[in-house]
This record gives C-alpha cells, structure tokens and sequence, in this order.
C-alpha cells in the first residue's frame, strides 16, 4: 500500500454522492476515539452516524462478531431462515406490543425508509406520501423524495418519485398536516428534522 498521501489521492476517484466533511485519514477507532495514522486522537462526536453506539472496537461487540462470521457470515432472509435472525423476533415479541406481530429487517435507514413507503401505500391502498420539511430519510431514490435537509441531497435527481408531499412542522396539531393530506394520502413521515 501507499503512503497516506498518495492513498489520499485517490479520494478523487470516488463517487461525489455525499458531502465530505473532513480529509482526515483515519486508521483505527478505540472507544469514543479515531486514530490517525500519525498518532492524533480525535473524539468521535458522530459516533459512526449512530452505528457504533456502544463505542469503536468494542470487546464485546467484536468477539459477537468473529463469533457469527465463524458460524454464518451472510444468510439471505428470503432464502433461508437463520439463528440470530429468528432469536431476534423471539426478543422482539416480548418486549413489543403484541398487535406488532410482523418484522422487516433490512441494512439501513434509508431501506427501512422505503419498506415503510412500500408498506403504507399496499396496506390503504392510497398513494401520497406526507413528509415534513427538513428531516431526514436517506439517500436511495425513493428517501431521497422525502428527504429535505440539505438542498444539495436531491440536486440532480428530478425529477423524483410522484406522489410525496412536503409540509412545515405545524405549530398546532394537525394546521399544515391537515391541509396536506389528501383522499389518496397513505402515510405522514414522523422522521424529526435534522
């Protein structure tokens, strides 16, 4: 492998999808912290964007996962059913209310996004979609149409899917959200703005 610097060269021939909010090259993370490859310790404050939680490297988490990638690394949930999936639901029925009697489990937010779209639309049978101004819901096609934090997430992808409507958080119950929705409304997006 190269030398940091011309690793570093390469970030140009990377998909400019997202907003880069840094060139720190990182080489491990410990705890709260990231390392760089020149010793700086550097206090994560977006804690993986919510995905290390419990902390970089942590020893629990680490031996949970060398334990699963020596059993079963990957078990498509459409193909076969598998252990963790299946003592999931089991944990899942206890604690949540029993008319929650279905799960979807997917790889991200922005999946999740959709599957909800998906379901919401199929169980009324409406169309509309209702999302508030300035949250959050991933950067897929369809999140996307629902997403409006930051302008520059949609610019360049009109047009988007049909049927999402935007609305303000209302200062009352129901003043924007009321006036939004519509016969062929099939959900409003609860995603709080970012």
């Amino acid at each position: 492998m190269g030398t940091n610097v011309s690793l570093l060269e390469n970030t140009e021939h990377l998909a400019p999808v997202w907003a880069r909010y840094s060139d720190i090259l990182v080489e491990r993370g410990e705890g709260p912290y990231l390392y760089t490859a020149d010793g700086r310790r550097l206090l994560d404050f977006t804690c993986g964007i919510g995905v290390t939680n419990t902390g970089h490297c942590h020893p629990r988490v680490v031996a949970a996962i060398r334990e699963q990638a020596g059993l079963l690394l990957h078990g498509q949930a459409n193909i076969v059913y598998h252990r963790p999936m299946l003592e999931l639901v089991e944990a899942l029925r206890q604690i949540v209310p029993p008319a929650l009697e279905s799960f979807f489990f997917s790889n991200s937010g922005a999946e999740a996004v959709e599957a909800s779209v998906k379901l919401a639309r199929h169980a009324t049978g409406r169309s509309d979609i209702i999302a508030f101004s300035g949250g959050f819901h991933g950067r897929t096609y369809g999140a996307m149409a629902l997403t409006t934090s930051k302008s520059k997430y949609r610019a360049g992808y009109a047009p988007l899917p049909s049927g999402i409507h935007i609305a303000p958080y209302a200062a009352c119950y129901g003043c924007a959200v009321a006036s939004a929705a519509g016969r062929d409304t099939a959900a409003i997006s609860a995603a709080a703005p970012s």
